[in-house]
């Protein structure tokens, strides 16, 4: 049986296939729960899905359906080995299952909830959230299945990235170890782990400014696909996804003085675009800390 779903996934294609098991999901859901709009998110809505991808379906609700009619939607599609999820909240409740052996996740979500993030995130960027910022980015690139109308508009309000949203995601990711400063001290303890660590935040920390200086929406949590998120940016230093590898695969000195670079060429680019925004650095990029000599 998984040979004869594989031979058909790979006959169309995984995106194409995906989208094919959730058209019988919205017209089931359709049957029983008065819908406002249904978009498949995720690699399949976007259309570079493989044979690892899931489907995610989200579905917009004035009012959330009871469990019942969920387990109703999975037995009429075929949905096979229910997995319990979290207890529903006020706003969303989910199901989740094998469907031709694709993981699916069908999540109701109020109309009311979704409006509310987009204000939360689009009035107030000063609660700048990764996993939202998730939400509104599939909402960009989500597969609408119903609702078209309903979406456009979100769609608008979200494709508007607001100019203090953009200021707030550089402010709040502005926020580098200085490696190239404390090389000579780290090389000397056993500090290689935690050297790892802080060069994973910076690079995370100068995508996400580069995000926010690009009017791009950035998560940290679920960036599966960096070069395709750099591919976006028309702001960026040259040859940006290269040299983030390349920081993990360099040694320590070499490692240090590439970020140091990184940062300055970042600096650069955020004060041609925002000038009047302070970008403190207590040790800039090639300065050095000295050790203290016993007299």
């Amino acid at each position: 049986m998984r040979d004869a779903i594989y031979d058909r996934a790979q006959m169309h294609g995984p995106t194409e296939h995906l989208r094919a098991l959730a058209r019988p999901i919205v017209d089931a859901a359709l049957e029983c729960v008065p819908l406002r709009a249904a978009m498949l998110v995720g690699s399949a809505g976007r259309g570079d899905a493989d044979f690892y991808s899931d489907l995610d379906l989200l579905i917009y609700v004035d009012e959330l359906p009871p469990q019942e009619i969920l387990e109703q939607i999975r037995t009429t599609v075929g949905g096979e080995n229910p997995i319990k999820r979290a207890e529903p909240t006020e706003h969303s409740c989910a199901a989740e299952f094998e469907l031709d052996g694709v993981r699916t996740e069908v999540s109701f979500v109020t109309v009311a909830q979704v409006e509310s993030r987009l204000d939360q995130l689009l009035d107030r960027p000063e609660e700048i959230d990764s996993p939202l910022q998730k939400v509104l980015s599939g909402m960009l690139e989500g597969l609408p299945f119903y609702g078209d109308e309903l979406v456009e508009r979100w769609r608008t309000r979200v494709r508007d990235y607001p100019e203090p949203l953009r200021r707030a995601m550089v402010k709040r990711y502005w926020n580098f170890f200085s490696l190239w400063y404390y090389g000579d001290a780290m090389a000397t303890r056993d500090t290689e782990l935690w050297r790892i660590d802080m060069l994973l935040d910076a690079a995370f920390n100068l995508l996400a400014v580069l995000a926010g200086l690009n009017r791009l929406y950035f998560a940290r949590f679920e960036l599966k696909r960096m070069r395709a998120l750099i591919a976006k940016m028309e702001i960026t230093p040259p040859d940006l996804a290269d040299r983030l590898e390349s920081l993990f695969r360099l040694d320590p000195e070499a490692a240090a003085v590439e970020l140091g670079r990184l940062v300055d060429e970042t600096r650069t680019l955020v004060a041609r675009e925002l000038p009047e925004m302070e970008l403190p650095l207590r040790f800039p990029p090639g300065t050095r800390q000295q050790p203290w000599h016993h007299q």
